[in-house]
């Protein structure tokens, strides 16, 4: 593996500052309020279940003082949801004065026999709103910008299924200005990781009630093929069991993987697939650590690409338009008002070597997309928001 050189504190915090923190361990879980009905998992494990006899119970977290102030959080969380069970995220934010009403961030299973997947639309108070999967503070909330924050999960079982919460965690940033020179690449050798080749727009027009792929299938595209990548995901019986769809069965069912994800990550009241802690949450359920985090530099990407985890992005950009700073050049369509794509390397001058779902086939999934252009595009739609995906035993 190529040596990563060395980066400053100022490269690191990048354009502005970003934090992720998680709930993982023993310790983390028995520190805070396990509350009624919710014990500490079994042999030693980091995570929290529901007691004997228990069919509901909420465990709330200790509040986590963040770095600095931030103005956007987004969840996610790790859990095993056998058929019959439940998770509800629950967020709080607090400001040097007031603390928010608890938010509801998501109703989440895998299995969807009980609860359609959902997020709650419509949540506003004087600190802040719910953007489907993003928490963001008013523009002067009580108190000024948010300083922490707290997250709760309430388990949801029968008496004999238990959901398991393995991870609760989030990120946060404060978005400012975007610098004018984009960030030097961490070392000047080539990385590119053989991570599987999936185009969302060969789906187009499967499954209507989810989408009707294409243009909305990139999230759990990329999704799947990180999934894939790590050899884990749905098995053949799985795929096989996917409903029967005239597009889907005329096309010889071709890469299943991908209307898999896109039918346990739908969002039912969101009425899309890519809600970002849905996607990551589904890859963890593979035993995956998958979580979300933003960066505020593509430093922070590389080096995790060269280390071998492909990263999933949320990006825009518009070659359409008379401003040249939005252009992303060599994309296969003209623009976008948002989309996910896996980057899956650099070049040794540091531009991204992306699988960007939206091509017309799979042979045609890898672009090469110049540096300075995807980070400006990255920061700007998502506050530098990607998907981390990696096996539990790779830390960071």
């Amino acid at each position: 593996m190529v040596a990563v050189a060395p980066v400053s504190a100022a490269e690191e915090q990048g354009a502005w500052p970003t934090d992720f923190h998680a709930w993982s361990s023993r310790a983390d879980f028995a520190r805070a309020d396990l509350g009624r009905g919710v014990i500490l998992g079994a042999n030693g494990a980091g995570s929290v279940t529901l007691a004997s006899g228990a069919t509901r119970g909420t465990w709330t977290s200790d509040w986590y003082a963040t770095p600095t102030d931030f103005s956007e959080l987004v969840p996610s969380w790790q859990a095993d949801t056998p058929a019959g069970t439940f998770v509800s995220i629950g967020l709080q934010a607090r400001t040097a004065t007031t603390e928010s009403r608890w938010f509801v961030m998501g109703d989440w299973a895998f299995d969807t026999s009980v609860i359609q997947r959902r997020s709650t639309d419509g949540q506003s108070d004087t600190v802040g709103r719910i953007l489907t999967d993003t928490f963001r503070s008013r523009t002067s909330p009580p108190g000024g910008q948010p300083v922490a924050y707290r997250l709760r999960v309430t388990l949801n079982g029968t008496s004999s299924a238990k959901p398991v919460v393995r991870q609760l965690a989030a990120t946060t940033s404060r978005k400012s200005a975007l610098p004018a020179v984009g960030s030097r690449p961490l070392a000047n050798e080539a990385v590119e990781l053989a991570v599987p080749s999936f185009s969302q727009t060969i789906h187009s027009g499967e499954y209507p009630d989810f989408g009707g792929g294409g243009g909305v299938w990139c999230s759990p595209t990329s999704t799947a093929m990180v999934v894939k990548y790590w050899q884990t995901g749905p098995s053949a019986e799985d795929l096989a069991s996917l409903p029967p769809d005239p597009k889907f069965d005329e096309r010889g069912r071709h890469d299943p993987e991908v209307a898999w994800a896109a039918h346990q990550v739908w969002d039912y009241v969101y009425e899309g697939a890519g809600n970002w802690p849905f996607n990551t949450a589904y890859a963890s359920a593979y035993g995956l650590d998958g979580s979300v985090r933003q960066y505020s530099t593509l430093r922070g990407l590389e080096a995790w690409v060269r280390r071998g985890v492909p990263v999933v992005v949320s990006i825009n950009w518009d070659n359409t338009d008379a401003d040249p700073s939005n252009n992303l050049d060599g994309s296969s369509i003209t623009g976008t008002d948002g989309h996910l794509m896996v980057a899956v390397g650099f070049t040794a001058s540091g531009d991204v070597i992306a699988n960007d779902p939206a091509s017309p086939s799979n042979a045609a999934v890898r672009h090469v997309y110049k540096r300075a252009q995807f980070e400006r595009n990255w920061l700007r739609a998502s506050n530098g928001t990607t998907y981390v995906i990696k096996p539990s035993s790779l830390a960071g």
